[in-house]
């Protein structure tokens, strides 16, 4: 089956290193691409007529959901994260990009796994915090200025208003001596980079 477009569409999105999605009612797959294997594990064909939310790890499917709701009603998000169970058992750190078809009612997502990042990401953050003396809402603005999310998705991530957030982001770029995000994510990867070779 395919939901939109035609196979040579299929056939490119089979190329990418990234997992794409195809989403419908009831939240089951209905087109998963073949990076789908290297990511969580199974090939696509394991994957089709299957809940999503199925794969998400327990804690975080109600966060899911939510998300999923607000792709349809906003139709499009950039840089949700959250956490899947690979089939071997462990777990996987996805970052989404997503956008509602409303003539297929269909949500397309693309899912990049972020896991290394994730997993290396507290001791690394815990490194530039060290750096500066930070505020506590601060420091919450910096671990999600370190993902895809924009200052309005951290703002309402953490339920501030966007020129308060817009504050918070001009301190800590003033306290760690950069002029934007750019310089930020370069102090961080910098970071990684010492940490894995120590």
């Amino acid at each position: 089956m395919t939901p939109i477009g035609n196979d040579n569409a299929f056939e490119i999105y089979d190329q990418l290193p990234d997992a794409v999605f195809m989403v419908g009612a009831g939240n089951r797959i209905t087109y998963a691409s073949a990076a789908c294997e290297d990511i969580f594990g199974y090939v696509p064909g394991e994957l089709v007529g299957v809940s999503l939310l199925d794969l998400v790890m327990p804690e975080e499917q109600d966060r899911t959901l939510r998300e999923a709701r607000s792709v349809v009603s906003s139709g499009a998000r950039v840089g949700f994260e959250n956490r899947y169970l690979h089939k071997q058992g462990n777990a996987v750190h996805v970052s989404w990009s997503a956008r509602w078809l409303q003539a297929q009612q269909l949500r397309i997502g693309v899912a990049r796994d972020v896991t290394a990042l994730r997993c290396n990401a507290p001791s690394t953050v815990e490194s530039l915090l060290a750096k500066a003396n930070l505020a506590p809402h601060e420091k919450k603005v910096l671990r999600l200025l370190l993902t895809d999310a924009t200052e309005k998705q951290i703002a309402d991530q953490l339920g501030l208003a966007v020129s308060t957030t817009h504050s918070y982001v001009s301190a800590i770029f003033r306290k760690f001596g950069v002029r934007g995000r750019a310089g930020l994510m370069s102090l961080w990867l910098k970071s990684l980079k010492i940490d894995a070779h120590l």
